[in-house]
Formats: C-alpha cells, sequence, structure tokens
C-alpha cells in the first residue's frame, strides 16, 4: 500500500468492530479429506451495497458461487457476519456504495489470511429485482483480478441466472487458480516428503515423536491478533451442486382417462387436466411429500341415461408421496390422493326424481407409481400411471335405499413440476 492511508485504516474503531464482526463470522469449508488440501482457498463475501440484508438472496448468491468454484477446482470459506449492514458501512465509511470500493476494503482487511482469492458479490434489491457485482480478487497480489455485473428478477429462475453470471467471471481468473493449485502441490508434496522421512526415523529409533501434523481437524488463521477457526464440513465432489433443499413443490399437468371395467362401456376416452402442490419432508432414505391436488374430469358418455350427466367432475383431495432423493437427475416415486368430486355438469334436464336421487357429491381415490427428470435445480418434468375411481351414490326411486356404482380407469400423466 507504500504511503497511502486509507479510511479504514485510519478508523480504529472501525477495525475493532470488523474484528470482533469477523470473531462472531461463521466459516464453512467444502472440500474436507484425510489427504493434504492441494486446492487454492477461496474466500466468498455476499454483502448488501445498499439496504438491509436479504437471507434468502443470500443463500442464492452463496450456493451459486460456491457450485462454480468448487468446479473450478477450489475450495471455498464462506464469510458470513452477525451484522453485515454495519460491517459494510465499517468497510466503506463515507467512501462511495461500490462494489469495486468494497473489493479493495476487504483485500486490506483479509490480506493477513493464508487464502488466495476472494469473491465478492456486493448486491441491491430494487423492488422485486437485484443487481449484483461480482468481483474476483487476489488476497496474495492485493488486486482484483476480473468483475460481472447481473440484474435479474428475484423469481424461480434467480439461482440459473447467478450461475451464469459467475460462469462468466472465472475465465479471466482461471490461469491463476490454476497457479495457485500447483503451487499448493508442491507444498503437500513437499509435506508428505517430510512426514516419509520423519516416519522413517522414528521406525528406525532415531525419534521418538516425529509425526508432523499435514491436515488439522480446525483450519487457523490469525488476523490483527485474532485467531479465526474455520469449522470442516463433509466433502462435496467437484461436479455436485452444492444447493439448497427446496420443501415446497408445485406442478400442472394433463391426463386421458381410460375408462375400465363397467365405465368402459359407458364412456368413451376422456381427459383429465390437474394441479397439486405439497410439502416434502427430507427423510433419510426419501422425501415424503403431502399437500392437497385438484383437477378436471371431462367425461363423454357413449349412451344416454344417467351416464350423460357425469360430463363434468371437479376432484379435490389429499395427495401423499413418497420419492427417492434428490441425488440425480432421475428420479422415482410413488404416489396415491383421497378426497370428494363435485358434479358440476348440468343436471337441468334430468327428471325432478331422478335429480333428487342422484348425488352432486362423489368420493374418489387414486394410487400409481412415476419417474422424474430434473431440467434444473427446481423444475423438471415427471410422468406417473395412476388407477383412479370414482364413488357416485344414488337412489332409483322415492323412498328408496342409496345404492352406489364406479368409473374407474387410468390415468397415465405427463406433467411440469418447479420447487421453491
Amino acid at each position: 500500500m507504500g504511503g497511502k492511508v486509507s479510511h479504514f485504516q485510519k478508523s480504529v474503531p472501525a477495525r475493532l468492530v470488523c474484528t470482533i464482526v469477523l470473531l462472531l463470522s461463521s466459516f464453512s469449508i467444502s472440500a474436507q479429506s484425510t489427504e493434504p488440501q492441494v486446492k487454492p482457498v477461496v474466500l466468498i463475501a455476499v454483502l448488501p451495497l445498499q439496504g438491509s440484508p436479504q437471507e434468502g438472496v443470500r443463500k442464492v448468491l452463496s450456493s451459486a458461487i460456491r457450485f462454480q468454484l468448487e468446479r473450478a477446482g477450489t475450495q471455498t470459506l464462506l464469510f458470513a457476519t452477525t451484522d453485515e449492514q454495519a460491517l459494510v458501512s465499517d468497510l466503506l465509511g463515507d467512501s462511495p456504495r461500490e462494489a469495486a470500493m468494497l473489493a479493495r476494503s476487504l483485500l486490506e482487511f483479509f490480506s493477513g489470511l493464508n487464502h488466495e482469492f476472494l469473491v465478492l458479490a456486493g448486491y441491491t434489491k430494487e423492488r422485486e429485482e437485484i443487481q449484483v457485482s461480482f468481483i474476483f480478487a487476489d488476497l496474495q497480489r492485493g488486486e482484483i483480478v476480473a468483475s460481472v455485473s447481473r440484474r435479474a428478477p428475484i423469481d424461480f429462475a434467480l439461482d440459473e441466472a447467478m450461475i451464469d453470471a459467475i460462469g462468466r467471471l472465472l475465465p479471466p481468473a482461471e490461469g491463476r487458480i490454476e497457479a495457485a493449485a500447483r503451487m499448493k502441490e508442491a507444498e503437500a508434496a513437499k509435506a508428505a516428503e517430510a512426514v516419509a522421512e520423519r516416519a522413517a526415523l522414528r521406525d528406525a529409533g532415531g525419534e521418538e515423536e516425529a509425526d508432523l501434523p499435514v491436515q488439522t481437524a480446525m483450519a487457523e488463521d490469525t488476523m490483527g491478533g485474532v485467531s479465526v477457526r474455520a469449522v470442516p464440513v463433509p466433502e462435496t465432489a467437484p461436479n455436485e451442486q452444492v444447493q439448497r433443499f427446496r420443501p415446497f413443490e408445485f406442478s400442472i399437468g394433463f391426463a386421458p382417462f381410460v375408462p375400465v371395467g363397467t365405465a368402459d362401456g359407458v364412456f368413451s376416452l376422456s381427459y383429465a387436466p390437474f394441479v397439486y402442490g405439497s410439502y416434502r419432508i427430507q427423510l433419510n432414505s426419501g422425501i415424503l411429500g403431502l399437500g392437497l391436488c385438484t383437477g378436471l374430469n371431462v367425461f363423454d358418455s357413449e349412451e344416454a341415461g344417467v351416464a350423460s350427466y357425469f360430463h363434468y367432475l371437479v376432484p379435490a383431495g389429499i395427495d401423499a408421496r413418497y420419492a427417492s432423493l434428490d441425488e440425480s437427475r432421475l428420479g422415482f416415486f410413488a404416489r396415491s390422493s383421497i378426497g370428494v368430486a363435485f358434479n358440476v355438469s348440468d343436471f337441468s334436464s334430468l327428471p325432478q326424481i331422478a335429480r333428487q336421487g342422484l348425488s352432486r357429491v362423489l368420493a374418489y381415490g387414486s394410487a400409481g407409481v412415476g419417474s422424474m427428470v430434473a431440467i434444473s435445480h427446481n423444475v423438471g418434468i415427471a410422468v406417473d400411471v395412476m388407477y383412479q375411481a370414482f364413488v357416485y351414490f344414488y337412489r332409483e326411486e322415492s323412498g328408496g335405499g342409496i345404492k352406489t356404482d364406479w368409473i374407474m380407469g387410468f390415468v397415465p400423466s405427463i406433467y411440469l413440476y418447479t420447487r421453491i
């Protein structure tokens, strides 16, 4: 920095506040193994440039950054503070609220840490949109390598938009990442040789205590006299997408109704568009989904009589499904639903006696199996085959007992689902 003194250096209270904030920060390491780490370490900082922090946006941005960085062969540390607004205010002071200025302040602040790179995501929420500036910086050289800005609506496709933007940020930095990886590989090889030499001496009786700590359970750095520890988490494969579990699932689809049994002689091929929403619960061996479903069954009767008054049925019920874990693009599930259906057909031409004896409320149930193919993190296509049954009630004559009859058939469905 030479003789230049920044606002941050001049502000002792700011330095103290930021140090306390850093002490209270939580770091998460995403690539731990029993072998010496040879991947460059990238520190991720997601901070608001204006306005209050947005927890949902912060999670999306940090997950997207980690996904792209780990694909590029790095390990990541997530810098999270208890008060992001206070940190940004102390770092920038009276300086303009710009991502580049914030990145330079962070470079100065983190200069004592033994990490290779920094990625800053400085964001500003504007109504239903977000403006994000991504900056890739070299902590060892103290310079900004690349920057990309992206404006996007806050919707289901936000994570894809951010992943695309980070993908455009990394190419200028690939050379430095590769150079840092080679350096770490050389350091790891040198450390392994030292361990082997100590082990040989110990076996020969020349040294009793020859174990070298190639890798500790807790990674420790020192900055400004404050010890900051990084808490390890399970290893993530470089090509594995790091993302949050999405508990809500919604879908809209279409299916033909293929009548069977008695209904086969009464109804022709019919149609059954539907929608459903469910809350997903992640278990050890699968995912349990519980929700509601509804739709419209459109029947075409091939004969006159009571069957012709079952033209439109609106089912509404509870939907339950058990699916495989979200570990691959292809998944399988079993589902069932139970509830009631409302006959909303026109009864005006039905005789008065028959109109009073024919129920407009039917019981219904269905069950079947299917599979799903994920298009992205939160959108996919599913197909299933259900066996569906409706039970309607009627009286053949006034004062007679209630009788039942069935409408049954197979429902092969295809639908688009989304998760949030």
